[in-house]
């Protein structure tokens, strides 16, 4: 996944739910609605610097095995 695009994200969302699957000490529901809500949060950023800032946030926690759940 390169820069901060709307397929990019896209593509990100669903890596981060298809992680989500793999999750044993937490709860997946909590886990889904979390990544919506963050999600959500980030469409109404306006400006380029920080929705390449909440992707990288992405990328970095789906990267470090979801900040260490899995």
């Amino acid at each position: 996944m390169g820069g901060w695009s709307r397929s990019s994200v896209l593509g990100l969302y669903r890596a981060l739910l298809r992680a989500g699957h793999h999750l044993q000490y937490t709860d997946r529901d909590y886990y889904r609605s979390v990544v919506a809500r963050e999600f959500r949060r980030s469409k109404n950023l306006s400006s380029l610097e920080d929705k390449e800032r909440a992707f990288q946030k992405g990328l970095f926690f789906l990267n470090t095995k979801l900040g260490g759940l899995v």
